[in-house]
């Protein structure tokens, strides 16, 4: 007697079980679409932002290269002359001054050109 108690218990919340299981399923499928849809709006959200902030910074990019392009270089005359300042003992700040040159390229003449003893 006992037996079939449990038994029937168990039949029972089998069958409750797969009640709850197929009313989930049926709501999973109702919220599926909605889903979907802010799955793909969130997805091209993320892509917008990244892409334009690279827009930016190219433009901005472009503008310091048309800067840098329209400045003209340093003519032969102030590395003639960079070079024989060097030989003298001119410093880097000295360079950069008197011959307008960058401090990176004040530095190679001075090491291209040593001071002459």
């Amino acid at each position: 007697m006992w037996l079939e108690i449990v038994a029937g218990l168990l039949g029972l919340l089998g069958l409750l079980q797969f009640l709850l299981l197929f009313l989930l399923w049926r709501r999973m499928r109702q919220w599926q679409p909605r889903l979907d849809a802010l799955a793909h709006g969130a997805a091209y959200a993320c892509t917008d932002v990244p892409t334009s902030m690279l827009v930016a910074v190219l433009g901005r990019l472009q503008q310091r290269l048309d800067q840098l392009e329209q400045q003209s270089p340093p003519s032969r005359h102030s590395y003639d002359l960079a070079q024989q300042l060097a030989r003298e003992g001119a410093d880097v700040e000295q360079l950069v001054a008197r011959c307008g040159l960058s401090r990176d390229e004040a530095r190679l003449v001075r090491q291209l050109h040593p001071l002459n003893q």
